[in-house]
């Protein structure tokens, strides 16, 4: 009989290490934005070498789930080819980093010769 309260003193101290270990492997976080339909997003890990290419469809949001925490560079291309700024986010644990939509870069006309 003496084994029996060692057991349910062991199966209760595993049970509440169960959640700490869960929370344990949940070491990256998400980044989301959103884009117009047709344009692709590039993602790249500062540090770590991850990469993602996302092509935008339907209603022009995104979402990248479980990335590794760290400092990545986003760039957006428009479907007519034009760059967007290198947008710089941090990723932390169980947090969502949001990218801001912001207007791609157009180039301003070639100056005139003129004498």
């Amino acid at each position: 009989m003496q084994r029996t309260p060692k057991l349910a003193f062991a199966s209760l101290l595993l049970a509440s290490s169960l959640p700490f270990a869960a929370n344990a492997q949940s070491s990256g976080g998400n980044i989301a934005g959103e884009a117009s339909v047709g344009d692709t997003v590039t993602i790249t890990g500062v540090d770590t070498g991850f990469r993602r290419e996302l092509k935008i469809e339907k209603d022009g949001k995104y979402q990248v789930r479980r990335v590794p925490t760290g400092d990545y560079q986003v760039v957006r291309v428009n479907k007519d080819g034009r760059v967007g700024p290198v947008q710089s986010i941090t990723v932390r644990v169980g947090s969502t980093a949001r990218v801001i939509e912001l207007p791609a870069k157009v180039e301003p006309p070639a100056a005139a010769a003129g004498g």
